[in-house]
């Protein structure tokens, strides 16, 4: 299996929003206008990994005083992942003048002072079907 470019981005509501509200947001009214912009420009996985704070809060008491008691608890609101083949298909679909039109509230909805963004490569190893991959000697 090839590797991926992996571009991913998290994202915090602006204070004024609930989760539920943001998230709602960003699933009924910008993927739609979102989604075929990625589609036409290479995009090959988007994925929206949710986090709320009611899940990280029972995470955080679980793992008590001991076990990883050092680590810190992401406090955002989601993760999103973009899949592409190469790092130029990020310029494709942030030109695109339909991506503008999906974006556009999102000054009213997203902390972007706060976000974070990466970019690397991503190789599979475990696929959901229970395959192993890209391991050598198993």
């Amino acid at each position: 299996m090839a590797t991926r470019v992996k571009l991913t981005l998290t994202h915090y509501r602006r204070p004024e929003r609930t989760h539920e509200a943001f998230m709602k947001w960003i699933i009924e009214e910008h993927l739609p206008l979102a989604i075929p912009v990625f589609k036409r420009c290479g995009v090959l996985n988007y994925s929206l990994f949710e986090t709320p704070a009611a899940m990280n809060a029972e995470l955080k008491a679980g793992m008590g005083d001991g076990y990883r008691a050092a680590w810190d608890y992401a406090d955002f609101d989601c993760f999103i992942e973009y899949t592409l083949n190469d790092v130029k298909d990020i310029g494709g679909f942030l030109a695109d003048p339909d991506w503008a039109k999906s974006v556009e509230h999102q000054e009213e909805w997203v902390d972007t002072s706060r976000a974070l963004m990466s970019i690397g490569y991503i190789t599979p190893y475990l696929l959901e079907s229970g395959e192993i991959v890209n391991v050598p000697n198993l």
